[in-house]
């Protein structure tokens, strides 16, 4: 029997048993209870519930009813798990599928050492670190040159050494409206060299471009692919077999001309077209160091091998007296004369060893413009001075209708002031007459700077001051430049205003170059010959006095 709390305490209530009985006491004395009836068996169950199976059972039957839930909801979970077992499959496949694709791309994804040293410089890859991205971009080799320019203006001195009249000026580009020109940039010289180093290597090639092209280094190509489709260039296209006229001006190359700047071979004739900038260096020499060319008029030409105009004189005019007098009438007879110019060609070779072209582009581009500069310089002042007008562009020396001055064999004061007065003040007007100069030899200079002021005084005429030695280094008489030009005598002088000679220039350089020959062979050298077209004369004789007959 069970000796339950309430149990017990019935028993010392209703049948006076003590407290601390034993069990067996409270046993004895629940069993005669039970047998006398006065415990029944309703009453003894009662009474054998602890106090809390109540709740218990409450709990119970409140697990039970989540149990119930609970296998409901499993049954439910059961069946559309089953009813999607195949969809649940499929998707796994896909997640299987895209956590490989996720880990391939991740190994490709890491950064090289190289790229991490690039990031780490400064520059911007395009690859992934992890989950950090580090975008590298790999700069163009143009980029690695300079853009800057500055305003191009003349030297204090010319390449001889003499005080350069313009001095200070800005450098004016007359092909380009009238616009100052500026100084050539770090990457126009690149560009230029990466040219010139391709028509090199053109030549090594068996005169393919093509091959040409694919010999040069990497930094090299990338140079001249940006020139190619950046910069502005002149010449004659793949189409244009005449070659007496350009019809690439000062522009950008089409496709099909990039093309055939690096896609020609040497028989299909074609492309002979440069970039701007490379014709622009090798002018500059002359334009800045030269003694004649700086001060007349520049013409650019883009076709014709000659240029055919008119020159007009100056209309007379008078006072027609009182009424009923008739007008003087002028008379048109040499008013209009023709002006035609024959554009010439100019041929510049230098000999260039063949190591040198594993140099950088930027220095190969100054020493050839460099180089062809300083000849073409020379050679235009020449023809300038003394050019016979039938292989080459006209000279003021060759000038009919010249005024000429008769100087006896003899340097005087007199003779220079006849000199320079032969040149009427109507041709001296305000807008040309800073360029007026006198032009000899070295020697006529220096017999014109040593007239004394007398026979029995030492002193110099052209001193500039009152000293016995006077001033040799300002190449100036009687306030006007003194040019000097070694192509003419020493019997030849004159004095002349050079804006009125016209000088017409074909844009765009051509170049060829050889390694043939057995010199070129046996000194690893190679021949570069540049080609440019000039033609010119002076407008009028009047604008120019000649004597042939100074001192010997």
């Amino acid at each position: 029997m069970k000796l339950t709390k309430l149990l017990r305490e019935w028993l010392v209530e209703s049948c006076d048993v003590k407290a601390d009985a034993t069990d067996d006491e409270f046993r004895k004395a629940a069993g005669d209870a039970i047998v006398s009836g006065k415990l029944s068996a309703a009453k003894l169950a009662e009474l054998n519930k602890e106090p809390d199976e109540d709740e218990a059972n409450e709990f119970a039957k409140k697990m039970d009813a989540i149990a119930d839930g609970l296998g409901k909801l499993t049954e439910t979970l059961v069946k559309e798990r089953t009813e999607t077992k195949e969809e649940v499959k499929e998707e796994k496949k896909e997640e299987v599928k895209e956590e490989k694709k996720e880990e391939s791309t991740k190994e490709k994804a890491q950064p090289s050492a190289m790229s991490k040293m690039i990031s780490s410089l400064g520059g911007t890859p395009d690859e992934t670190d992890g989950e950090k991205s580090i975008d590298i971009r790999v700069k163009e080799a143009a980029e690695m040159y300079g853009t800057t320019k500055t305003a191009l203006t003349y030297p204090s001195e010319t390449k001889a050494g003499h005080p350069h009249q313009m001095a200070g000026r800005p450098v004016m580009d007359y092909s380009e409206a009238g616009k100052a020109m500026d100084t050539a940039s770090e990457r126009d010289m690149a560009v230029a060299g990466a040219y010139a180093k391709m028509l090199c290597a053109t030549a090594q090639k068996g005169g393919s471009r093509m091959f040409g092209f694919q010999s040069l280094p990497q930094h090299d190509k990338e140079l001249l692919l940006y020139g190619m489709e950046n910069m502005k260039w002149g010449g004659c296209g793949p189409n244009n077999t005449d070659h007496n006229w350009a019809d690439i001006v000062n522009r950008k190359l089409t496709p099909t001309e990039q093309k055939a700047i690096i896609d020609e071979s040497s028989g299909s004739g074609g492309m002979e077209a440069a970039p701007i900038v490379f014709d622009d260096l090798v002018i500059q020499a002359p334009l800045l160091h030269g003694e004649l060319y700086p001060l007349i008029t520049v013409i650019p030409l883009d076709r014709g091998r000659r240029v055919e105009g008119v020159a007009t004189g100056t209309v007379t005019g008078g006072w027609g007296g009182i009424d009923d007098t008739a007008v003087t009438l002028f008379t048109t007879t040499s008013y209009i004369t023709a002006f035609n110019t024959t554009i010439f060609r100019w041929e510049g070779a230098i000999r260039i060893g063949l190591d040198f072209l594993s140099d950088t582009p930027i220095d190969f581009g100054a020493h050839i413009t460099q180089q062809y500069g300083e000849r073409l310089l020379e050679d235009l002042d020449d023809v300038i001075a003394d050019g016979d007008g039938s292989t080459q562009p006209e000279g003021i020396r060759n000038k009919s209708g010249i005024t000429s001055s008769s100087w006896g064999g003899a340097t005087s004061i007199g003779n220079y002031e006849s000199l320079r007065f032969a040149v009427p003040k109507n041709e001296m007007r305000p807008n040309v007459a800073g360029s007026a100069v006198f032009c000899g030899t070295e020697t006529s200079y220096q017999r014109a700077k040593a007239l004394p002021v007398a026979a029995a005084d030492a002193r110099r005429l052209f001193a500039g001051a009152s000293t016995n030695v006077g001033t040799y280094d300002d190449y100036a008489i009687m306030g006007r430049p003194y040019k000097i030009n070694e192509s003419l005598a020493n019997t030849e002088i004159f004095f002349a205003v050079m804006s009125r000679y016209r000088m017409y220039r074909r844009r765009g350089l051509t170049i060829r170059t050889s390694t043939e020959g057995d010199t070129l062979i046996r000194n690893n050298e190679m021949l570069m010959v540049a080609m440019a077209r000039y033609g010119g004369q002076l407008e009028r004789g009047a604008s120019a006095a000649l004597t042939t007959t100074a001192p010997a």
